[in-house]
This record gives structure tokens, sequence and C-alpha cells, in this order.
């Protein structure tokens, strides 16, 4: 009860704001007004909806399903119409998380009464609460289930069972990490993978800003990639498209074999993928093989169509169902998993240096410059889609190959782990790893383990994912 008192108290704010707008709205007829205030109330009700998405998924991961529930509760006739909609699967979602958890305890209720289990009852219970993300834990429910069928069951046969999975568990330890799981994982579609721009030939930003900053007669230039894209930006004699332009130069010289694409192009279930890099080399991999996908990207640059946070889609197959872009929270209502479609999330973007309608779009979904960042940092919470959040959410995060070296990494980073607000752990695999890139995921619970991309690659290459 006192953390349902607690939430209540942290969204009462917000409910008061858009109760006093509702009414003013109310009151009033002239149509100015109504205009004016409708933003304010939506603006309002999209804060109130991600507050109860942050406070419910504290909630959750405390496992107190039911104070949850209630909070969704409280504030369900403060929302939007689409937002209810959201709201309703959430609220679904979260039932099943109850009825899971008490399916659960019901089990290890059942253990406890076991004599001969008691000396191992608190390890056992101790793996069952655990989240789906440890490969074991699913497979010691099913176990444990059919152990419990029979009337009498066979206690020596589920230790000696129990006694060898430890053993195994153990013997795999000294290894950083279970590839053959792992593969098996992200067949599964249970962990989304965050695919830095190392996987590339180019390790580094070094190159290209070298680059670019001498073809601008930038000399000595001392700076990071976002610094010299802004002074591309604010040159008059050179702007936005010799900075694409001159980018897609260097892009284009990396045309690298990437097998851990072509591998993942080879998997049979809907995946998703964060992309960090500028290049389309992913796409072109999953177009490739026939791999179905969308790629988004956030507009950071608002217009006269489109606010900040409006997602841009594109599908690899044509799909008349399909907008152009759209407010993020309708991503909800398209399903794109649910279609069968593996989704590509372009964290950053993608660089093109056409002048298509098209590709100029896509330039108000590029985060390149040191303003782009400034609004990505400002506007996180709604460049983020909730939709992309929610599924994060229920995965586990894998981040290949992304080093966190500069500020512009460790703000994606932050923005996407803030959005995701779960007890699904996060792993980085990296061949490199600098103190201060140590210091930042371990701040950030991000559990490192270093590992050579191509053993990777090899490894992936051979299961065939």
């Amino acid at each position: 009860m006192g953390e349902l008192n607690a939430s209540a108290e942290r969204l009462q704010p917000l409910i008061r704001r858009i109760k006093l707008n509702q009414q003013d709205y109310d009151l009033e007829t002239r149509s100015e007004e109504k205009l004016r205030l409708e933003p304010i109330i939506q603006d309002a009700q999209t804060a109130l909806f991600h507050a109860c998405q942050q406070e419910t998924n504290r909630l959750r991961c405390n496992a107190s399903y039911v104070e949850a529930l209630d909070v969704w509760d409280q504030v369900k006739t403060y929302l939007n119409t689409s937002t209810r909609e959201l709201v309703a699967q959430e609220v679904e979602q979260l039932k099943q998380f109850q009825i899971e958890a008490s399916q659960i305890s019901l089990l290890i209720t059942k253990l406890s009464r076991i004599v001969p289990l008691r000396p191992h009852f608190v390890n056992l219970s101790k793996i069952l609460r655990q989240a789906a993300n440890n490969p074991f834990s699913q497979l010691l429910r099913e176990q444990i289930e059919v152990f419990l069928l029979n009337e009498t069951p066979d206690v020596e046969g589920f230790l000696l069972w129990w006694e060898a999975e430890q053993q195994q568990i153990s013997a795999s330890s000294n290894h950083p990490i279970d590839l053959k799981r792992l593969a098996e994982r992200i067949k599964r579609g249970e962990i989304a993978l965050f695919l830095g721009s190392d996987i590339s030939e180019h390790d580094n930003q070094t190159d290209t800003v070298d680059y670019l900053a001498e073809q601008i007669g930038y000399k000595d230039f001392n700076g990071t990639l976002s610094t010299i894209a802004e002074y591309y930006q604010l040159k008059v004699d050179y702007g936005t498209s010799a900075l694409l332009k001159q980018l897609q130069t260097v892009l284009d010289a990396y045309q690298s074999p990437m097998a851990l694409y072509a591998a993942l192009a080879k998997t049979t279930q809907p995946l998703i993928l964060i992309s960090s890099a500028y290049d389309g080399h992913l796409e072109a991999a999953f177009s490739q093989a026939g791999k179905r996908f969308v790629e988004l990207s956030s507009m950071v640059v608002r217009s006269h169509e489109y606010d900040i946070g409006h997602v841009l889609l594109k599908a690899s197959d044509y799909n008349p169902h399909l907008p152009l872009y759209c407010p993020e929270e309708q991503l909800s209502k398209l399903d794109l998993l649910g279609q069968g479609y593996s989704l590509i999330y372009k964290i950053r973007g993608t660089c093109s240096a056409e002048s298509s309608d098209y590709d100029l779009l896509r330039r108000d979904a590029l985060t390149l410059t040191e303003s782009n960042y400034l609004n990505f940092a400002r506007y996180a919470e709604r460049i983020i889609p909730s939709y992309l959040a929610r599924h994060l959410r229920h995965r586990a995060l894998l981040f290949v190959a992304y080093r966190p070296l500069y500020w512009e990494e460790r703000l994606l980073v932050s923005a996407l782990l803030e959005r995701r607000i779960s007890d699904e752990p996060c792993y980085v695999l990296t061949s490199k790893l600098n103190p201060l890139e140590a210091a930042y995921w371990e701040s950030r619970k991000v559990k490192a383990y270093p590992l050579e991309l191509e053993e990777l690659d090899q490894y992936l290459e051979s299961e065939t994912i």
C-alpha cells in the first residue's frame, strides 16, 4: 500500500495539470482558445503516460504487479484515446506477469513441502524467480513442473539432473560467455542487439573526422565528429548537403563483408536491432537475404508537417498500410513485429546525400551535429519510441562493437537505457575496453565480456543463425 501511495503522489502534479487545462478547455467556447489548449493537454497526457510507464516498470521490477495495475487504473481517465489503447496493452502484460508470478509461487510452495529438497530449496527458488533472461530458469521451471506431475515425485532422479546441470554451468563459467546459448537466444528473438559502427573495418571516428576537417580546410582540428559536422552546417559556403556528401564518401569506402549482418539476416524470427551506424549495410544485408524488416528513425528536427519524435518508416517490401512517418505512439497500432517484420532502429539515422523527398526527410532524422545531439538529449523520452522501449523491457540487450569513448556515444546509451527501464540484463561484447569504457559500462550496470568479434562472427556463421 505504501508503494501505491508513493506512486500516486509522484503522478499527482501531472494529473492536476491535465485537470486544470481540461477544465479551461471545457469552459472556453472560442476556437482559438481551444486550439491553444489542445497541444498543452496532449503534451501533459504524453508526459503522464511516460511517467506511468516508468513508475509501473519500477513496481514490476519489485514484482508489485497489483500496485502497478492500480497506477494505470488511477490515470486511465486522464489519457487520450490513442494512449488508452497502449495502456490496455500494458495492463494485459502486467496481468500476464501477475499470473506467471502466482504460478511460480505455487511451484515454490510445493517444493518447500518435499523434505529431501530442502538443502537445495533456497537456490532452486532463487533461480525460479529470475526473469526469462536466464536460460536455465525456464529449463528449471519446465523440469520442476514435470517432476511435480507424479504422485510420488522421483526426487533422486531430479537431484541427479540438478547436480549435473550445476556442474555444467560451473564448467562453462570459465569461458567469458556461452556462445552456443547466445546464438540460440538470438535465433528466438529473445535478445535485442545494439550494433555499433566498430563492426565495420573503421574502428573509431579519427579517420572520418580527419577527412572531413581536411575537406573543409580546418587545420589542426581536434574534436569529435559532431563538432566538425556542426562546423560544416554553420558555414554558409558548405552546409548540410556538403557535409552529407563528404560523409557518404567515407562510408562508401568501407565495404567489409560484415559476417554478423549476413548471419542475422538468415534468422527466421523477427529481430529487434538498434544500429548506431550511419551507413545502410545492415539493411542491404537483410534485403539481399530476403528478410523482411522496417527501418525506423526518429525525427530530431521539427517542421510544419511533423514534430520531434515522429518516426520515419521504410519497409523492405511494399506495404500500403504503413505511413511514411507517424507519431511515435502510432507504432503500437501498426504492430510491426506481429506482422513478421524485424525492426531496425537507426538511433542516429541514415546518411544519404541524395535529394529526393524521402532523403530530405531523412535529414531531419539524422543525429550528426552537436545541435542534433542537444535536441536528442532534450527530447530523448519523446524521440525513442514507446513501442521500441516496451519490447526492449522484456528482452536482454546486447551491445556489440559499441565503444562509449565520446560523450555523444554515452548520451545515446544512457537515453536508451533510461527509456528501457527493465530488470532484464544488459551485456557488451567488445575486443577493446579502456578504463573509461569499463567504468561507464559498470555505472550503467552493463556486464562487459572481452571478446574478439572474429570469434563471434565465425561462431554465428557456423551456427547459421
